[in-house]
């Protein structure tokens, strides 16, 4: 049995958000441009990447935006809002062409992606102890991708499980999505922590599933809210030494 503490309180396990916990990410102008100039020759016809980027891509950005900022627990149907921004093109892709073109999107992100400082450490140091790790993330990306990433930035090995909203069809705090990642790791929910840096998505969340909530500041760095976490820490390198293990 680990050792790991927070307060009196046992830990036998971790759950992370992604964005802004374990990984950091900024927009690949470049990257993107390149994958929707080979979409383009994939839908066919004379079309221009730039256009197919700003009338697909950057609509249904601004459809997950929306989505996300009106609070809304379902998570959005991304393949159906893809499917909607080619159609107001005039563009009808069969499923397959589909799921390929929003492949080549999701992988032209690689390059927007960075490993958060000490990320990796902090995941080795903590599976050293014994303690079971997963990812609970609100993603409403291709779910396929979302694991490829994680294998591509190195992630996928040092955590036994990952679970996004997609594949859920809930998002954080919705209890669905808490409940299928402690599923997926074989963890109770009175001995996880659960590791974010949003204050209704991570930690009321994390309480309203039965776990304690540690809140991270060093990617999203408000420290007005009325912060309800179990422990806030300013650094995800301070998890460790905050569950006793350093």
């Amino acid at each position: 049995m680990s050792r790991a503490r927070l307060g009196d309180r046992p830990v036998e396990a971790v759950l992370f958000d992604y964005g802004l916990t374990l990984i950091t990410y900024a927009r690949p102008e470049s990257a993107l441009r390149r994958a929707y100039e080979r979409i383009a020759a994939l839908v066919g016809g004379d079309w221009d990447a730039g256009r197919l980027l700003d009338a697909v891509h950057d609509r249904v950005d601004a459809r997950v935006a929306a989505h996300e900022a009106s609070g809304g627990l379902e998570e959005i149907d991304i393949t159906a809002a893809h499917r909607d921004a080619y159609a107001g093109l005039g563009i009808r892709l069969d499923a397959a062409t589909l799921d390929r073109a929003m492949h080549e999107e999701q992988v032209a992100w690689w390059e927007g992606i960075h490993v958060a400082p000490g990320a990796p450490e902090v995941l080795r140091t903590l599976r050293a102890e014994g303690l079971r790790l997963g990812i609970c993330s609100n993603a409403p990306y291709r779910p396929a991708s979302m694991r490829e990433q994680l294998a591509h930035v190195g992630l996928a090995p040092l955590v036994d499980a990952a679970v996004f909203s997609a594949e859920v069809g809930w998002r954080k705090p919705a209890p669905e999505i808490f409940a299928a990642a402690l599923r997926a790791l074989g963890a109770r929910p009175e001995t996880t922590v659960h590791v974010g840096d949003r204050l209704r998505e991570d930690v009321d969340g994390a309480h309203a599933a039965g776990m304690r909530a540690v809140r991270l500041r060093e990617h999203n760095d408000d420290h007005d809210v009325d912060d309800r976490a179990d422990a806030v820490i300013d650094r995800l390198g301070d998890l460790p030494q905050l569950l006793g293990l350093a």
